[in-house]
Parts: structure tokens; C-alpha cells; sequence
């Protein structure tokens, strides 16, 4: 059975919207700290701001308290997957079958959350062992 568009694009989409998260932070919190204190004006280098805030209206508050969460859920999303590939990986690189038994719930566990491909080298493993 296939998996779902999350599990498969997993690393994927944690890069990207931590980033898009990082970035509407950062430009929100400018905006807001420009907006709620008129007496400090941006630099004339960060102008492209206004741009980029302006659409957002009164929203823009809103992000300063969206932003930061959903950047905060991304980077752990992302750590999680780093962390369950390395210990996959570590799990599976042993030449004992019986270490390999032993952690067999673990590596099926973690298969079974990563992508198809990891699957796959689960499966390959068990070949090799003649599991």
C-alpha cells in the first residue's frame, strides 16, 4: 500500500515551511515592531518590507503569534525524521542476525513512519538474513 503525500515528502515539506515560517516571523515582527512604536521607523534597507507586509493588513499581528508556533512544529517535525533515519540506519547496519531480531519491532516501527524507500531497505535487509 502506498503512502500517505506527508510521510513520503516528509523532509520535504519540514524544509520548506520552516523556512516559510522562519521568513513570515521575521517580516511580521519588523512590521509589527514598526507599527506598535512609531517612534523607530525601519531602515531605508529593509523598505522591501512594506512590500512584502501590506497584503497582510491587520493580519500581520496574527503572524507574529502563527508564525513562531508553526516554526516550532516544522524543526520538530524535521528533527524527528533525522532522528528516526539515523536510528534506523543503525539499526540495520548490523552483520548479527540476532541483533537484527532482537530490534525487529523497532525497525518495523520505524519502516513503517519513514518513507517507502527505507521500507524497502528493511525488506532487502530481511532477504539478506533469509527472514
Amino acid at each position: 500500500m502506498a503512502k500517505s503525500f506527508l510521510t513520503e515528502y516528509r523532509l520535504e515539506l519540514a524544509s520548506f515551511l520552516s523556512l516559510l515560517f522562519g521568513f513570515l516571523t521575521f517580516v511580521s515582527s519588523l512590521k509589527v515592531y514598526e507599527l506598535y512604536d512609531e517612534s523607530n521607523r525601519l531602515p531605508s534597507y529593509l523598505s522591501w518590507i512594506d512590500h512584502l507586509a501590506s497584503p497582510f493588513g491587520d493580519w500581520i499581528t496574527w503572524l507574529v503569534v502563527i508564525g513562531p508556533i508553526g516554526l516550532v512544529v516544522c524543526i520538530w517535525w524535521f528533527y524527528d525524521f533525522v532522528k528516526k533515519t539515523k536510528k534506523l540506519m543503525r539499526l540495520i547496519d548490523t552483520p548479527s542476525k540476532a541483533k537484527f531480531v532482537r530490534n525487529l519491532d523497532d525497525i518495523d516501527y520505524l519502516a513503517w513512519s519513514l518513507p517507502q524507500r527505507y521500507e524497502d531497505q528493511v525488506i532487502s535487509k530481511k532477504r539478506e538474513f533469509k527472514m
